[in-house]
């Protein structure tokens, strides 16, 4: 089959079965301590805002666009992370972005945003696309029947670029030993239990009193400081020298630390996992496997793709859009409301829980049609254009959207165009692939195995670019 015909014969996607009522709080511990995403009922993805009872919380999960337009932009002031965030993340990324609030976290901000603006990271892809040749390289040595887990090789790729962006491959191997590391959130860890009962559950790789990679990238960091530094004015210099232009003041030598070690672990598991998901995607749709090689073919003939390319490779982007809806790497946004407010019409007081869960969002059955579908067009102009902006929110929105966002997307497009140039990455068989939602990421239980099949380039009119009707937004 092709073609349209092809389209329509849509597989069944990885994704845990739902349930069809409610988990009670002891079943709702007891699943989501394993996968965040099974606990999310039926429920959840036909109503814009639930309400229900968790512990001695009162909780809200919110779907409508409005109402996250409310929590993440109008009136985001009021609406913190939850301090339990600040107590998982803590020991590892100290403050940083992900754990500060208030007036730090807008000092911080101010001085990073300039680092990773559109200017900044298109300087950064000519870095992206050597170090995914180099892999294209190891693959193509490889024996193309070996399976292997393809969110290794992703996350071996973008800690290169770290090691690149910071300006020591000392710090790599260090890297992707943390990352390596058991970090498997419990509920314990979100109820800030107290450090005394931590023999209770045990310590993990982000507790204690620091990282193995922390001398290191301490010496890098007093080395840009130096007035006699004359090396490259890598991302490390800039955020090594960062001031506010507010106050004129730079961050002390703890808060570079603390925001380097931020921009590079989630930076690297995030965009990993969303790569995994875009093979995964393509291995499951031939058609649409076909449909980007033939843009790659017509846009880039062979060679090694730029940042003017980027908006070039619309289709690229498309299948990286759809597989960051349909798998998200944040599946959960969690906040607390600080003050008595109206969200879609409903009182939500002080000291509630917010639930804001991309994975519900993305599959909401009155936000999309055939929402567990693969269908790149929904991100087509007509389509997006039509969309609610705040139905689709990977990497979050309003004034804690990302800072890194643009540069994942242009290092998603650009590894993409890199590897589906040469290969075809097929599914390895008798390895399920199983999606399970930490507290903090998604990832794929015991890792996405496949093969790296050699392409040949072939004329891009043998393919016709025909896909389905267009699902987008309702």
């Amino acid at each position: 089959m092709t073609g349209i015909a092809e389209a329509e014969a849509a597989p069944r996607l990885a994704m845990p079965p739902r349930p069809a009522r409610p988990l009670s709080n002891l079943q709702l511990i007891r699943v989501a301590r394993k996968n965040s995403i099974a606990a999310c009922d039926e429920a959840l993805f036909d109503e814009p805002i639930v309400e229900r009872r968790f512990l001695w919380y009162r909780a809200f999960t919110v779907s409508d666009p409005d109402g996250i337009r409310r929590i993440l932009l109008d009136n985001f002031d009021n609406y913190p992370r939850v301090p339990q965030m600040r107590h998982v993340l803590g020991p590892g990324l100290g403050k940083g972005l992900l754990t500060t609030e208030g007036e730090t976290w807008r000092r911080h901000r101010r001085m990073i945003g300039p680092m990773l603006d559109q200017r900044s990271v298109n300087g950064y892809a000519p870095m992206v696309a050597e170090l995914a040749g180099r892999l294209a390289g190891e693959f193509a040595e490889r024996p193309a029947e070996v399976p292997f887990n393809i969110a290794d090789e992703m996350a071996r790729l973008l800690v290169g670029t770290i090691g690149m962006l910071f300006g020591d491959p000392q710090i790599e191997p260090l890297l992707e030993a943390f990352l390596a590391a058991p970090r498997r959130r419990r509920v314990l860890d979100f109820l800030q239990v107290p450090s005394r009962f931590q023999f209770v559950y045990g310590r993990d790789a982000m507790r204690g009193s620091g990282h193995a990679f922390d001398p290191v990238l301490r010496r890098l960091i007093a080395a840009r400081r130096d007035p006699a530094y004359a090396g490259e004015r890598d991302l490390l210099w800039r955020l090594a020298n960062a001031t506010d232009r507010e106050t004129g003041e730079r961050m002390s030598e703890d808060e570079v630390r603390d925001e380097a070690v931020t921009l590079a672990l989630p930076a690297v598991d995030t965009t990993m996992r969303g790569l995994s998901w875009v093979w995964y995607l393509l291995a499951m749709h031939p058609w649409a496997e076909a449909r980007l090689h033939a843009e790659l073919d017509t846009v880039l003939g062979g060679r090694e793709p730029t940042a003017d390319d980027v908006p070039r490779l619309a289709y690229v982007r498309k299948v990286i859009d759809e597989a960051l809806r349909l798998y998200p790497p944040i599946p959960v946004m969690l906040r607390t409301t600080a003050a008595d407010d109206i969200v879609c019409g409903r009182r939500v007081p002080s000291g509630a829980l917010i639930a804001i869960m991309p994975w519900v969002v993305h599959r909401h059955r009155k936000l999309w049609a055939d929402p567990d579908r693969f269908d790149p067009e929904r991100f087509n102009a007509e389509n997006s254009a039509a969309r609610h902006r705040f139905a689709y929110l990977p990497f979050a929105l309003g004034p804690r959207i990302c800072v890194g966002g643009l540069l994942a997307i242009v290092e998603m497009v650009l590894i993409v165009a890199v590897l589906a140039q040469r290969f075809r990455f097929r599914l390895a068989s008798g390895r399920p692939v199983r999606p399970v939602g930490g507290l903090l990421t998604l990832r794929v239980d015991g890792g996405l195995w496949m093969t790296a099949e050699p392409r040949t380039a072939e004329p891009s009119t043998r393919f016709e670019p025909r896909v389905a009707a267009a699902g987008g937004s309702r």
